[in-house]
């Protein structure tokens, strides 16, 4: 009995030191999207993949992080919601079209269900893209450089690393959301979208406006103040 137990602890060990070899790093408690992703990658085939669409920063040698920035919590909140609202119309919508595909209705009223199911479909794939927009967006401060992690602008759903020497941003300015809904949310929590830049600005005769800048959306204001003492100070 004694080597039972001892044969059970030593599986239970070495389990727990298997699953926390497979957590993504700079990321204490992963979320459900990450560990999945952090599981999928290690089949060789699909790695690839897996890195393009959540990549992992190549830490350097003694290099150790300040800090670290994502988008307000508010983003994954309301995200969340929408998810769940949007996975519950989908299945009732699926479930009414397969009702009325077995009941004795017109062919025309059996195609206006299913054609009515792309309609929560599409709202499904938009909040899933949104979450994932969540972990994508990083701001990585080190002891030795920055690394910006941000979603691709021309392929959608993949992002890439951005690796910046220490000291190269000029420019951290805020601006209001482009989009009403999170703008409302910025209103009520004081975020803004950062706009980091690595020349500056360009004076105009309207005004001043950021020459060449990254924008990073929804910033909780504890996280710019942070930020900015960081690289100015």
């Amino acid at each position: 009995m004694s080597a039972l137990r001892t044969w059970l602890a030593d599986r239970f060990r070495r389990g727990r030191v298997g699953r926390a070899a497979r957590l993504l790093p700079l990321a204490p408690s992963p979320a459900a999207i990450e560990r999945v992703v952090a599981w999928l990658s290690r089949f060789r085939l699909l790695r690839p993949l897996m890195e393009g669409i959540l990549p992992v920063p190549r830490m350097l040698r003694d290099e150790t992080v300040q800090l670290e920035i994502r988008m307000a919590p508010y983003r994954l909140r309301a995200t969340r919601v929408l998810f769940t609202i949007t996975l519950a119309l989908l299945l009732l919508s699926l479930v009414g079209a397969v009702v009325l595909s077995l009941l004795p209705v017109s062919g025309f009223l059996r195609a206006g269900a299913w054609l009515f199911t792309l309609l929560p479909l599409l709202g499904f794939l938009r909040t899933v893209h949104q979450m994932l927009l969540y972990y994508q967006w990083r701001f990585i401060l080190t002891n030795k450089r920055v690394i910006i992690i941000a979603p691709e602008p021309r392929r959608s759903g993949f992002a890439d690393v951005i690796y910046l020497k220490g000291g190269k941003i000029q420019v951290v300015d805020t601006a209001w959301s482009s989009s009403s809904l999170w703008g409302l949310f910025q209103a009520m929590t004081g975020a803004r979208d950062v706009i980091l830049s690595l020349t500056g600005y360009e004076f105009k005769p309207e005004g001043a406006e950021v020459k060449g800048g990254l924008r990073f959306p929804d910033v909780m204001p504890e996280d710019i103040v942070k930020l900015e003492e960081i690289i100015f100070g």
